[in-house]
């Protein structure tokens, strides 16, 4: 049997070594070639050559000089603060390098063969369309969808990030011009035939995040302004240019018709409620305004561990509990928002929960309609 070819790029050469060590004298040795690499230049050139097969296992510390190279090998960051990746089909998955080496090559395995199982479809993967939405202010819904697209960006996922806020605060978190959107709506009023080739010039760049965005910072009236229809043509133009795995949208609570419209062009609404009468109170009001909805997931944000209100009067159970966080009760700086390394995990793990939680409804809602 052909054995599968594992180019490893760490600058920790000792780890490197005895990761070599362990694949050669166990059971790995008869399925993987390792191929040990600590200069990037080396690696640069091996992509170099056509028809390369097998994997590039590589340290978080090499990830950025790769996020743009296109290479047949299959990529799985090597990573000192993300845990396992948790769904064989991430399609950029990371490893936890502090676990044992026999787990960490059984799960390099399983991604590998997953991937191969999956290669066939990834050319005509579609656009998802994931909307973010509260009941109340303040309710960290703007929080949530940041994080949320920083963790599937980091995870190798192509993001768009689209404020549809009267105003965003992301806005003051992001790098980048955030000063544009008034010119996209612009363009799609006056010539929306022409608005994908707009959009890649006016959309901002975040370095550090690592996906694209476009969000108001104080185009009030404008947004006010904006139809439900503007909103269809938008979100139609940023699926046609076919460079997003995922289009993240954070809405504001109000049932204005671009908010309605966006919720209803979308596959998974993550829906942010409170442990509050209140803000409970409200999130049912806007349940009956706003009407049926396909991919509703509620969320309860700042979750202390006990759950005061009973949430059955939104007609869905609670799928998902985001953590409280003391630090962020006064947002002083940008930085703050990035310093929690569990809610934002916890908000990955929402995701592939509301998932799972939707294949599910869908195997099932095929299989009555399969016996009927």
């Amino acid at each position: 049997m052909t054995k599968i070819q594992l180019y490893v790029l760490d600058e920790d050469n000792a780890y490197a070594d005895r990761l070599a060590a362990f694949i050669r004298t166990s059971e790995f040795g008869d399925k993987l070639q390792v191929k040990l690499f600590s200069k990037l230049d080396f690696v640069m050139e091996l992509l170099d050559k056509p028809e390369l097969e097998g994997i590039l296992l590589l340290s978080e510390a090499y990830y950025p000089n790769f996020t743009n190279r296109c290479t047949s090998l299959f990529k799985i960051i090597l990573s000192e603060q993300i845990c396992n990746s948790r769904e064989a089909e991430t399609k950029l998955p990371f490893l936890y390098r502090f676990q044992s080496l026999h787990q960490l090559i059984s799960r390099l395995m399983a991604f590998y063969w997953e991937q191969q199982k999956l290669i066939a479809s990834v050319g005509s993967k579609r656009t998802q369309i994931v909307s973010v939405f509260g009941s109340v202010g303040n309710s960290g819904k703007t929080i949530t969808a940041i994080h949320l697209a920083k963790q599937l960006s980091f995870r190798g996922e192509r993001v768009f990030y689209l404020s549809l806020e009267s105003i965003s605060s992301a806005s003051s978190w992001l790098e980048g011009d955030s000063s544009r959107f008034s010119q996209l709506l612009y363009y799609l009023k006056s010539t929306p035939e022409l608005l994908g080739p707009k959009i890649e010039l006016l959309k901002s760049h975040d370095p550090r995040l690592r996906f694209d965005y476009m969000t108001p910072s104080d185009q009030i009236r404008e947004m006010q302004e904006m139809s439900g229809e503007d909103v269809r043509i938008l979100l139609e133009a940023l699926t046609s240019l076919n460079q997003y795995d995922f289009i993240i949208i954070d809405l504001e609570a109000s049932v204005h018709p671009r908010i309605v419209r966006a919720l209803e062009l979308s596959e998974y609404i993550m829906w942010i409620v409170l442990d509050d009468l209140n803000g409970l109170f409200k999130a049912q009001a806007l349940c009956k305004q706003i009407g049926k909805l396909q991919g509703v997931h509620f969320v309860v944000n700042k979750y202390t561990g006990k759950q005061m209100n009973n949430f059955s009067v939104l007609g869905k159970s609670i799928e998902c509990y985001l953590p409280y966080i003391p630090e962020w009760k006064i947002i002083h700086s940008a930085e703050q928002i990035w310093q929690s390394v569990i809610f934002s995990e916890q908000v990955y793990g929402m995701f592939t929960a509301c998932k799972s939680s939707l294949s599910s409804r869908s195997l099932i809602a095929n299989e009555e309609a399969a016996a009927s």
